[in-house]
């Protein structure tokens, strides 16, 4: 469950890149599309926005990961283009510059057991190009590559 969480956070995570490439393989991929998401995020730059962006990771064992941030502070993430996590997402300042920080909703606690929270935050930094290089804990490092956002479909009303 912690490494599921580890890889939702990662793919959610798309705001750095400063400095030395990321390890081959070291972050989960995002969708199948490939064309950078038309932003406020601009080469070069520490993005200031991250809402209404997408990213794209590659897992260790070839699994391909895509995280929308969508508006109010939701996310999704994809697994080979099939839905995999939900949850929230928050963009502040931390104390070495930006953090994004990725909350996976949780399953219901079974009575009497308090709920853990499964948070990870990841340093971001400049996007060079589409790609940027985010840190999370421990040190680890993902390379995440900008692709097309895609709004959540709506829901249908059924009572019409």
């Amino acid at each position: 469950m912690r490494y599921r969480t580890a890889l939702v956070s990662i793919s959610i995570l798309l705001a750095s890149c400063a400095g030395p490439e990321a390890e081959e393989g070291a972050a989960p991929a995002a969708d199948e599309g490939g064309e950078a998401s038309p932003s406020a995020v601009h080469s070069g730059e520490v993005p200031t926005t991250m809402e209404g962006t997408a990213w794209r990771a590659l897992s260790e064992n070839g699994a391909r990961f895509t995280t929308y941030l969508d508006e109010g502070g939701t996310y999704r993430d994809l697994r080979n283009g099939d839905p995999y996590g939900t949850g929230d997402w928050t963009y502040t300042d931390g104390a070495r510059g930006k953090l994004l920080c990725l909350a996976p909703e949780q399953a219901e606690e079974p009575e009497g057991e308090e709920a853990e929270t499964n948070e990870t935050c990841w340093e971001t930094s400049r996007l060079r190009g589409e790609t940027m290089i985010v840190t999370g804990p421990g040190g680890k490092r993902v390379e995440l590559t900008s692709v097309s956002y895609e709004a959540p479909a709506e829901a249908e009303d059924d009572e019409q």
